[in-house]
């Protein structure tokens, strides 16, 4: 893999990550808006694709805001 090719890839990811933080964002303000600055200040630190798909996908199906934590620790 070239540099050119490694750089792309990494921006191609980050770039993956930042759409999946807004969409929780978003998701966290219309569902559980009081919990919005604890739930972002760990969101924020996480950098796996992975786990941000996860959280996505339970703010959809959780009944509280802990459902969403605990896929934060």
């Amino acid at each position: 893999m070239t540099l050119l090719e490694k750089l792309r890839s990494e921006g191609e990811e980050r770039g993956k990550q930042e759409v999946y933080k807004e969409a929780i964002e978003l998701g966290i303000t219309l569902k559980f808006p009081g919990d919005l600055d604890v739930v972002m200040n760990q969101v924020n630190e996480i950098h796996d694709l992975d786990t941000l798909k996860e959280i996505t996908k339970t703010i959809k199906t959780a009944n509280d805001v802990s459902e969403i934590l605990a896929l934060l620790k």
